[in-house]
């Protein structure tokens, strides 16, 4: 009886590792993807070109102005970066 509860035992924890390595394994590629996806997305308003300061646009108003002011000078609005 002693030997049979072992390899049951055995069985259970080689089954359980191996659904922990493809939990593990899965996680793993999400985060590739999502990685690469954000690699490859363009980069989008306020990163800086050059030598020029870099522009973001402004939620409420929609107008673009330097990323450096602390407020939108059109609306007011406080700079969300």
């Amino acid at each position: 009886m002693g030997g049979a509860a072992l390899l049951i035992l055995i069985g259970l924890s080689i089954l359980s590792l191996y659904i922990f390595y493809r939990i593990i394994k899965a996680a793993v590629k999400n985060g590739i993807i999502e990685a690469r996806r954000i690699i490859n997305t363009p980069p989008s308003g306020g990163e800086q070109d050059g030598n020029r300061i870099a522009q973001i646009n402004c939620p409420a108003c929609k107008q673009n102005y330097d990323m450096d002011y602390p407020k939108c000078p059109n609306c007011k609005t406080g700079n969300p970066h």
